[in-house]
């Protein structure tokens, strides 16, 4: 697709780029008057009757696509009702096929483009509205037990405020509810960012899926504050282990370091890096400890949410009326990610 071209009633306004290891292409397009972004999955591709292959090798890739639906309209229907136009927590738009290519719709945003150097650079107020704003959207997230999968700094936008700056959540495409991951051979992620559980299971080594939870997107945030406050993940053996989560299931403790970084910052940080999952704060406890430190920052910071628990209670009764809402065509609610999370809900009441 060229710039010019229209997809499914979105107009191209820039040729396609390709996406970090070439697993997606994405631009800009418009309609209705409002910019969007676009982004074109390489991967599946629904074979039509002229396709290549036998007939069970089509039937196949039919039954991956049917499954790649599913788990994309279960995720779009379920965040649907959390977030609004404008929010800290970039939900899906819109999800299509057009012709054998699927596509998805969100809201741009205008990115200010500052790498983690950069936020480690700011000053320690500044750092303070990140670190919130981030830990918001993702408890919004995990009160579902909703695990976004692939936390990591770009995913993480950075958007320029009146006042300063705020993060928008973005990319829930890995995400699955807590306790039921896909195959490990279905994780797509990156590595520099896995929790040592994430590691051991799609390595196999004994972790089951039971033990993958909300818990895991609590140590890559973790990483991810580390480098927002120190310009650079936690210091490790790189040429031993190469990676943070092989360091800890190594045996290795990551710490922060302390020069420059309030202690009770960095403490908070060396929790969320514990090997173990339990021993992790829940986010909704990051979040409760960064807003403590408010007080002492000075005024409400520009850019956080100004009543943070107002999605908690939209969650019961948004996710019911986005169930009725939904047109035929959406996946049954007794299968996928939306199926579980809702069985999850029913269990607790």
């Amino acid at each position: 697709m060229k710039a010019g071209e229209v997809i499914n009633g979105y107009t191209i306004l820039e040729d396609f780029k390709v996406v970090g290891a070439g697993l997606s292409k994405w631009t800009f397009a418009e309609r209705g008057g409002r910019e969007l972004f676009i982004k074109e999955f390489l991967s599946p591709t629904y074979p039509d009757v002229n396709a290549p292959g036998s007939e069970k090798t089509k039937a196949k890739k039919r039954a991956r696509c049917a499954r790649f639906e599913e788990h994309h309209r279960g995720i779009q229907t379920a965040l649907a009702p959390l977030s609004t136009y404008g929010g800290n927590l970039i939900v899906t738009l819109d999800f299509f096929r057009w012709g054998a290519k699927y596509y998805k719709v969100t809201e741009k945003v205008d990115v200010e483009g500052l790498e983690p150097t950069d936020i480690a650079a700011l000053d320690f107020r500044a750092q303070l509205v990140l670190l919130k704003t981030v830990a918001h959207s993702l408890k919004i997230l995990h009160d579902l037990r909703i695990v976004h999968s692939d936390m990591k700094p770009s995913n993480v936008l950075i958007k320029r405020t009146e006042l300063g700056y705020t993060t928008k959540l973005v990319d829930f495409d890995s995400a699955y509810i807590a306790g039921s991951p896909p195959p490990p051979d279905d994780i797509v992620g990156t590595i520099n960012y896995y929790s040592p559980e994430l590691l051991g299971y799609i390595q196999q080594t004994g972790v089951t899926p039971g033990q993958l939870g909300v818990a895991s997107d609590v140590f890559a945030l973790g990483l991810i504050y580390c480098e927002y406050l120190t310009g650079a993940l936690p210091p490790f053996d790189v040429a031993r282990f190469h990676e943070s989560a092989v360091a800890v299931a190594s045996g290795q403790v990551l710490r922060v370091p302390r020069a420059g970084v309030r202690p009770e910052v960095a403490d908070l940080v060396d929790r969320m890096l514990e090997a173990d999952p339990s021993r992790r704060p829940s986010i909704a406890t990051v979040h409760t400890t960064l807003m403590a430190l408010r007080a002492a920052e000075g005024p409400d910071e520009e850019g956080l949410p100004t009543s943070p628990s107002q999605p908690s209670l939209l969650r019961g009764k948004g996710v019911r009326s986005a169930l009725k809402r939904s047109p035929t065509t959406d996946p049954p609610a007794g299968s996928g990610l939306l199926g579980k999370l809702l069985q999850k809900r029913a269990g607790g009441r």
